[in-house]
């Protein structure tokens, strides 16, 4: 779904409407990439925008919905001033990801196991977020910084 268009005067705003499926990560990193392509971001900022939107993304798309079914992940994406502010809406089962125990990093291959580590860089790739459960759906609000 393309992004819509902004209302004179009012920042420009990215808005998806995703299925939850692997190929949600996709579109919305396409049309993420295609919506800031205008702002001219550095590439030390893409790739943070771009962790953040796969490393929240999949954690929805793998956590969830353990039940299955079809279901619609709300995504916005709105410069504003220096940053970017991308938000999250999903009916799946309450998380708020700000208040998760952080998984102790391994200290080598051998005591390395998956998963854990997407909130480590996440928290550490946003300068602001903020999570309320609200009417049975997850809003999480992730800030990304422009700046180098």
């Amino acid at each position: 779904m393309p992004h819509s268009p902004a209302s004179a005067g009012a920042p420009p705003v990215l808005r998806l409407t995703l299925p939850n499926r692997a190929e949600a990560l996709e579109t919305a990193r396409g049309a993420l990439l295609e919506f800031m392509a205008a702002h001219s971001p550095p590439a030390r900022a893409v790739y943070r925008l771009e962790l953040v939107l796969e490393e929240t993304l999949m954690n929805l798309l793998w956590h969830a919905y353990p039940q299955g079914g079809e279901h619609q992940i709300a995504f916005t994406a709105q410069v504003r001033d220096a940053s970017v502010v991308l938000t999250f809406c999903d009916d799946g089962l309450p998380f708020d990801p700000l208040h998760q125990p952080v998984a102790e990093r391994p200290t080598s291959l051998e005591t390395a196991v998956p998963g854990g580590l997407g909130l480590i860089l996440t928290r550490k790739a946003v300068s602001a977020a903020s999570y309320r459960r609200e009417e049975g759906r997850n809003w999480l609000t992730l800030e990304v910084a422009l700046a180098p």
